[in-house]
């Protein structure tokens, strides 16, 4: 799965709640392109988008966005070490960079090996 990151997502809201067991979240109307900033996850569920639900707050959870229709999102709960819970309306839901996120990027590096220079390729002269 390929992660993606946007450095100019723009955070919304829920627009309406959501049970600690649903897989699909809606933002506030006409707001789903602004939340990922440009990003475009492919279809297949091959990519995933973190975000963070009522972040800084005793509730934060860390999703996964697999899949995006509009506002609509498709999400893997309880990432990141959180736990599924439930969201009400009006929750603030942005993006995030996590622990999680990194120990990929530097999975990915390191090829698994450990050694994170063994995995890095240099290009040019």
């Amino acid at each position: 799965m390929t992660r993606k990151f946007s450095s100019i997502s723009v955070e919304s809201t829920l627009a309406s709640g959501i049970s600690n067991s649903q897989t699909t979240l809606t933002v506030a109307s006409g707001t789903g392109s602004a939340l990922l900033g440009g990003v475009t996850l492919a279809a297949g569920n091959v990519d995933q988008f973190t975000l963070a639900l009522d972040p800084d707050t005793t509730n934060e959870e860390i999703v996964f966005a697999t899949a995006v229709t509009s506002d609509t999102f498709t999400i893997v709960r309880g990432g990141a070490g959180s736990s599924a819970v439930t969201h009400s309306a009006g929750a603030t839901v942005r993006h995030v960079l996590t622990s999680d996120d990194l120990n990929a990027f530097e999975a990915g590096l390191d090829g698994g090996s450990g050694d994170p220079v063994s995995g890095l390729m240099l290009m040019g002269g």
